[in-house]
């Protein structure tokens, strides 16, 4: 499974993209997760391709444990 972690470069998301990456890298069995830098405020969660989470749609980042879930 691959995990994309598109943050703003910019804004200064990468810490919060690599506490995710993190996360996502201990409690995901066989994840492969990616980050990848970009801009305009973007920090979307993609899962094999499909957007799982976008801050821009729901105003906030992601917690951790929601993306796990939605993972598992």
């Amino acid at each position: 499974m691959q995990i994309k972690i598109i943050y703003c470069i910019p804004c200064g998301y990468i810490t919060r993209a690599k506490w995710l990456k993190e996360d996502l890298e201990k409690n995901v069995k066989n994840a492969e997760v990616i980050l990848e830098g970009g801009d305009k405020g973007v920090f979307d969660v993609y899962i094999n391709g499909k957007l799982i989470f976008s801050k821009w749609k729901t105003g906030r980042f992601p917690e951790s444990d929601e993306i796990i879930k939605m993972v598992k």
